[in-house]
């Protein structure tokens, strides 16, 4: 009996070692993994600290960029406002200069209009006084006309000359005549007095050729800028600053068909267009 009890007393005692093992092989292996998962979770944050502190460089560096860009963008600024402030005051102290300038040639214009008017009216109001013949005048001045006008009719020389001076005081008017459309010769000289027996032709739609009865001379004008390619061109001279009459027109010769040069005539290209 004592035996007995003996050997399930170690049976009990050996089962509760087996027991105890095995709940410390248990406790051990659970210890075990906790401190892989806690090796492992150090090395990730080992890992992730490592990128952490890159990304940390990176924003520095990127801060750094940014600031300097902050920096050139705000001189690129300051010296944009700067040129356009710069240009407003040029373009402002232009406006004020040309409307100054403005405003002295409109004063100066305003006082020649008032010299003209003034003019004007002195030369209405002597105007009667000069027209006024006495009755018993001699018919003088009409015989003194008719007797000029036979002369021009009889002489073409005298003619010609007579219609050359008339063509350099009123060739501005025949140009002017020329710019608004015409459709014959006969129309750019409807102007010129009949006396002058003034017969026209036109070249090339660029050149009005003008004669009189029985001469064999004729004067040329352009009736616009001539090319520079133009064979025209050798008939006249660019007028001079200032020159009085600015158009003189051309003489010429008919020869064989063509026209021949005489005696250069100018023109004023600034008018003429």
């Amino acid at each position: 009996m004592m035996q007995f009890a003996a050997l399930a007393v170690t049976v009990i005692v050996g089962a509760c070692v087996v027991w105890l093992i095995l709940e410390l092989r248990s406790a051990y292996t659970e210890q075990q993994d906790k401190f892989l998962r806690a090796v492992s979770a150090v090395e990730e944050f080992h890992t992730l600290q490592s990128e952490f502190v890159s990304f940390l460089r990176r924003v520095e560096s990127d801060g750094h960029a940014l600031q300097k860009i902050a920096i050139q963008v705000e001189a690129a600024v300051g010296a944009l406002k700067e040129s356009v402030n710069a240009s407003v005051a040029g373009a402002v102290e232009r406006q004020s200069a040309m409307t100054e300038n403005l405003r002295d040639h409109l004063d100066t214009q305003q006082e020649q209009l008032t010299r003209v008017l003034e003019n004007l009216s002195m030369g209405l109001q002597s105007l009667p006084q000069a027209l006024t013949v006495p009755r018993n005048a001699p018919r003088e001045i009409a015989d003194q006309s008719r007797l000029r006008r036979q002369s021009l009719s009889q002489d073409p020389e005298l003619r010609f000359s007579v219609l050359r001076e008339w063509l350099s005081v009123n060739a501005l008017a025949i140009l002017r005549r020329a710019s608004k459309g015409w459709n014959s010769s006969m129309d750019l000289i409807a102007h010129i007095p009949p006396y002058l027996e003034a017969e026209a032709d036109v070249l090339n739609d660029c050149i009005l050729v003008i004669g009189t009865r029985e001469h064999t001379e004729k004067l040329a004008l352009p009736l616009r800028e001539l090319e520079s390619s133009s064979d025209f061109n050798q008939w006249f001279d660019p007028a001079s600053e200032g020159q009085i009459p600015p158009h003189v027109p051309a003489v010429l010769m008919r020869s064989n068909g063509h026209y021949k040069l005489v005696a250069k005539g100018s023109h004023s290209s600034n008018e003429n267009g």
